[in-house]
């Protein structure tokens, strides 16, 4: 009944997005508000693709959310970022 695309496949899928976002705009240091912007749109965009690649549904979506969120949490980043930046990836990933 349910196409199970792997949990742990979706899980380092979000992984991957917050290494490479980390390895840009790492939580300690502060940075101009354009590139930071525009790095959130790649990983969105990114996001966004995988999404329709993997054709997840609501509950692949909330799987990427929550992997993210851990992600983001785990590398240092505060918890309003955290919730900001999940909430735009969700977002764009639900859109059409």
């Amino acid at each position: 009944m349910f196409r199970l695309m792997g949990s742990r496949e979706i899980d380092e899928f979000a992984g991957s997005l917050v290494r490479e976002f980390a390895t840009r705009f790492p939580p300690e240091k502060n940075f101009d508000a354009a590139p930071l912007a525009r790095a959130i749109d790649e990983i969105c965009g990114r996001a966004k693709a995988y999404q329709r690649e993997k054709r997840l549904g609501v509950y692949g979506k909330a799987r990427m959310g929550t992997a993210f969120k851990f992600e983001l949490k785990t590398a240092g980043y505060p918890e309003d970022f955290i919730d900001a930046f999940t909430r735009q990836l969700l977002l764009l990933m639900s859109g059409k």
